[in-house]
């Protein structure tokens, strides 16, 4: 995909590294807080939680960039360019058409999964004190998505789609990018959107692309959960 192959090397170095380094951060902010803020810690749980997520992301993303060559590489690689209006229009359509199959397949699926639960539904649970809100909203809405997308299509989809026929990369870099959100009564959903945004990756050549997928639908998610919790986004 793109101008330069993605290497198991450098797939495998990344998905090793990041839960190392993740952990290693979190350990850090845990410690230099206790020892530098414990009261407002204990107090601020939920700041935490939003510091160490962001952290988390900003690391996935510092890790793509070391393991596949920098912004070139991202460019080249991951796929991370811009491709025009008219790809951009076709990812959003994309987009809706998945939104709507995968709230269907919820639908008929419910009585055997259960209610469905919004991953982003617990996370804004704890955005109750700005610092949490301003962390957490622009992580979920953007930074997540960019990440995301660049693992799971530009690097794992890119690699796969390189060892087998597009559409059976597409249905197994789904099924880990679902499996991989841990909820289990959504995962039909996650899954629908990794096929479509799959499928417009392999079109248009561009995580640009399937990141404006990903935006949209974390940033619905956001303003629903916002909605149903009573609460508003604000700082």
């Amino acid at each position: 995909m793109g101008k330069a192959q993605v290497g198991g090397r450098r797939l495998l170095i990344a998905l090793l590294a990041w839960p190392l380094g993740v952990a290693g951060a979190a350990l850090g902010t845990v410690l230099v807080l206790r020892l530098s803020a414990r009261a407002w810690a204990r107090g601020h749980a939920g700041d935490v939680q939003a510091i160490v997520l962001a952290e988390a992301y900003l690391l996935l993303l510092a890790t793509l960039l070391a393991c596949f060559g920098g912004p070139r590489g991202v460019r080249d690689r991951l796929g991370f360019r811009y491709t025009g209006l008219w790809n951009l229009a076709l990812a959003w359509a994309a987009w809706l058409v998945a939104l709507a199959a995968g709230t269907l397949v919820l639908v008929i699926l419910a009585p055997l999964l259960g209610r469905p639960r919004s991953n982003a539904e617990d996370l804004l649970r704890i955005a109750r004190d700005p610092l949490a809100v301003v962390v957490l909203v622009p992580t979920v809405t953007l930074l997540a998505p960019l990440a995301e997308e660049l693992l799971f299509r530009g690097a794992l989809f890119g690699w796969l789609r390189a060892r087998l026929p597009w559409w059976a990369a597409a249905v197994i870099s789904a099924a880990i990018f679902a499996g991989a959100h841990l909820i289990p009564a959504l995962f039909p959903t996650f899954f629908v959107f990794g096929l479509a945004a799959a499928a417009v990756y392999q079109y248009t050549r561009s995580t640009l692309n399937t990141f404006v997928m990903h935006a949209s639908q974390n940033t619905l998610a956001v303003l629903v959960v916002f909605t149903l919790l009573g609460t508003s986004p604000k700082a």
